[in-house]
């Protein structure tokens, strides 16, 4: 009983944790456990570091595709979206639903869109976060060459 109170608990904090959002312009930094990756992570952290998403056309319009993307997905429920800035959506796996956090900032003045990705249950994700990242790296950049 009282570890199924601790992993409920661990569950909560996870769903519930400070990690979500942007503070003084960047995205927040990942948990220590390697569940998570994200563009904005310290510099030398391998284990959570990826690449921004670059792209050559307007901040606008790199918005407007991934949140299209966003909204004609199955299994992607929108949590918050700011017009033209900043996005952030659950994603579901398809078999069991496990529920995975991701945030998208579009920062002004840069050709970039940092993102952050964290599963919300369990220690470790199989890298599933590194490849949504360039899943969505890759949309991006087919779109552009359409």
């Amino acid at each position: 009983m009282e570890s199924a109170i601790t992993v409920f608990f661990l569950c909560c904090m996870s769903v519930l944790s400070p990690f979500s959002g942007v503070s003084n312009g960047e995205l927040n930094g990942c948990p220590p456990s390697p569940n998570c990756v994200s563009s904005q992570s310290m510099q030398y952290n391998f284990v959570h570091k990826v690449d921004p998403i670059t792209y050559t056309t307007s901040r606008k319009i790199a918005y407007e595709r991934i949140s299209k993307y966003f909204h004609e997905a199955e299994n992607i429920w929108i949590r918050e979206e700011k017009e033209g800035e900043y996005i952030r959506v659950i994603f579901f796996t398809k078999v069991f639903r496990f529920p995975d956090r991701v945030e998208i900032y579009f920062p002004e003045g840069k050709a970039e869109a940092q993102i952050r990705s964290q599963s919300i249950l369990g220690l470790w994700d199989i890298f599933a976060n590194r490849r949504r990242v360039g899943q969505l790296r890759e949309l991006l950049a087919k779109e552009e060459s359409e």
